[in-house]
């Protein structure tokens, strides 16, 4: 997946500084508007240890103990997942000023952490005093970044949320005792996602599609595995394009502005990653390649919102199926 590329390694020196600066200032403000408790219910500070507990949780980077429910969770791009189940972590995921924009009106008081150097910040988690760390990826978790996060706080791992947010967001259930929350959600889901797929069948029936990332690098087309794609070539079961099954199935191969007039798909959706790629944006629009594409000249490429067709998640997720809905006006 491409999100884990952004991932690397956290060198030992951070390690050290950790040690030798406790809980220094770091420069990030730990939160501190945690929700609070309910009426008769024991304050997140002292949470109420019950029989059930400890619990061991295990994952794919080995065994995780709880002694009690989590209230304090750092889950950098599971934001959505917490969300869902009611609960607003520590500190958020950033890649340099970019944010998870469609999640921002319930964070826009959390702390970031940029990963855009590798992070996260091993100061920053300490002093966000987490109680539980979950990790997106087994890429997230890679060169020793789970030993380093587990030193914090007990540590998570799931295998890929990327291609699995029912998945993640029932463990987080699962962690967290909001196991019956989770499977409500899910099953709101399945339920826009069997309606949406009922409208779509006359509209979509012999069309197919593509959707394009325009990236500050190159072109690529979305599979069907991950984040958006996976909801309209997996969930939605639309058609892709064969172009998108030989350039993105597998791999992500850059599409080239002379290969560009072979993807003659009935619709396209795209997206732009942010402010560097605007100048791959314009090098794509204003080529006679782009312009003279079926979808694009009867109407039927349609710009989308980077932040959520580039995620995964109850929220992100039903997002994306409004906007399939609405841009193909079967909404």
């Amino acid at each position: 997946m491409q999100l884990t590329r952004y991932f690397i390694p956290l060198c030992l020196s951070a390690l050290l500084l950790l040690s030798a600066c406790g809980t220094e200032n770091s420069g990030t403000t730990p939160a501190e508007n945690h929700p609070p408790a309910a009426e008769n219910e024991t304050p997140a500070s002292e949470p109420e240890k019950t029989a059930d507990y400890p619990k061991t949780f295990t994952h794919v980077m080995g065994e995780t103990v709880l002694d009690e429910t989590p209230t304090r969770i750092f889950a950098p791009y599971v934001e959505d997942a917490l969300l869902t189940l009611g609960v607003t972590p520590v500190l958020k995921w950033s890649l340099g000023d970019y944010v998870q924009e469609y999640l921002e009106t319930e964070l826009q008081d959390v702390p970031p952490v940029d990963y855009s150097s590798g992070g996260p910040s091993l100061e920053a988690v300490l002093e966000a005093n987490p109680d539980l760390i979950f990790l997106y990826s087994t890429g997230m978790a890679a060169d020793g970044r789970y030993e380093q996060l587990s030193k914090i706080a007990p540590t998570y791992v799931y295998e890929d949320s990327a291609g699995d947010w029912q998945g993640t967001l029932r463990k987080l259930g699962e962690l967290l005792d909001k196991n019956e929350l989770a499977e409500e959600k899910i099953a709101a889901y399945e339920e826009l996602l069997a309606g949406a797929k009922t409208k779509l069948a006359a509209v979509a029936e012999d069309k197919t599609f593509a959707v394009v990332r325009v990236r500050a690098q190159d072109y690529v087309l979305m599979d069907g595995v991950n984040f958006s794609g996976k909801t309209l070539f997996d969930e939605l079961q639309l058609t892709p394009h064969p172009m998108v099954k030989e350039t993105a199935w597998e791999t992500f191969l850059p599409i080239s502005l002379e290969k560009l007039p072979d993807l003659d798909a009935d619709y396209i959706f795209y997206m732009v990653q942010g402010e560097a790629a605007q100048g791959m944006a314009k090098e794509l629009f204003d080529s006679p390649f782009w312009q003279n594409l079926p979808a694009v000249r009867n109407g039927n490429a349609h710009e989308v919102e980077v932040s959520y067709w580039l995620a995964a998640g109850y929220q992100a997720n039903t997002r994306q199926i409004e906007d399939v809905l609405h841009l193909l006006q079967v909404d």
